[in-house]
């Protein structure tokens, strides 16, 4: 009966392209339903598969042929565990990638088989190392707020400027902050990664929040993120016209650090492993994940 239930959607598949293989899928249902209602199979198709390996195993190692015929049950049922693991690893595999485009869930950056490049999870690795009690992030109202300040739900994001993962996740975050439409808003806080320039990226765009230009400033850290060198923040400032004087002054004194190494602490505080990495109420989403990922966190969260 094990290899029955085994045997069922294996010849239930081959059936499709042979009238042979759908004959014994019939078969095999025959005897799983027989089974189940406490009857014995009648056709033998347990026995006949038994004899059928046993036979192509003889022919390669007859002592190998001999173990699995004594303990053919013990190793069915081993290969049934098996099966029904691997049946309910795939189910959830399908169902997370529906839901959130990674077969590991939202809060994860691992493999995904339905995702090989990694192009929903990737995420760049952090500095240091959480040690004790993980301390959920909170808003903060020193740091700028994306959106509605009234809004009903805040979304907390740890990025870097110099990481194309954040980069990748920013035209998303505009998705669902347009689509909300005032119920969403998010806070950005910088993380410091081994990047070149990711200290000084988070240290200007905090300089140009001092004159009221925080988010014109941040969106063009991340346009011309792949190009960027120490002198495009002058450039940028003067750009979006903000006072050159005061935001070298603010650059150079590094007017901000102790607010940027305070964000990068709460960060790992907070147990992240890389960015980008978004707190939504009390879930985590991990990478730039597709939008329907954060619909279906945030809808929970609403």
């Amino acid at each position: 009966m094990v290899l029955c239930i085994i045997a069922l959607p294996v010849f239930a598949i081959l059936g499709l392209f042979s009238v042979k293989y759908r004959q014994l899928a019939s078969e095999s249902l025959d005897c799983m339903f027989r089974t189940v209602t406490f009857r014995r199979c009648q056709l033998g198709l347990d026995d006949r598969i038994k004899s059928d390996l046993t036979g192509k195993l003889m022919k390669r190692s007859p002592a190998f042929a001999r173990f699995f015929y004594n303990y053919y049950k013990l190793i069915s049922w081993i290969v049934l565990v098996l099966f029904i693991w691997s049946a309910y690893a795939t189910g959830v595999g399908l169902y997370n990638y529906y839901l959130y485009g990674n077969c590991n869930g939202p809060d994860s950056d691992g493999f995904c088989l339905l995702n090989p490049t990694g192009s929903n999870s990737g995420t760049s690795k952090i500095i240091g190392s959480i040690h004790g009690e993980v301390i959920l992030p909170v808003v903060e109202e020193d740091d700028y707020i994306f959106g509605n300040p009234e809004a009903e739900l805040t979304i907390i994001e740890f990025g870097c400027y110099r990481c194309p993962y954040t980069k990748q996740a920013e035209s998303i975050v505009d998705e669902v902050l347009e689509y909300y439409n005032g119920r969403v808003n998010l806070q950005f806080k910088s993380i410091l990664l081994e990047h070149e320039l990711s200290y000084e990226s988070a240290l200007a765009a905090n300089c140009a929040l001092e004159q009221g230009k925080y988010e014109e400033y941040h969106d063009r850290l991340f346009e011309e993120q792949e190009m960027l060198n120490y002198l495009d923040f002058v450039r940028i400032a003067n750009d979006i016209d903000l006072d050159s004087e005061q935001f070298n002054e603010c650059l150079e004194s590094e007017r901000y650090e102790d607010e940027i190494r305070a964000d990068h602490q709460a960060g790992i505080d907070a147990g992240i492993q890389g960015t980008p990495t978004f707190f939504i109420g009390d879930e985590v989403i991990v990478g730039p994940k597709p939008f329907k990922t954060f619909k279906t966190v945030i809808d929970r969260q609403l």
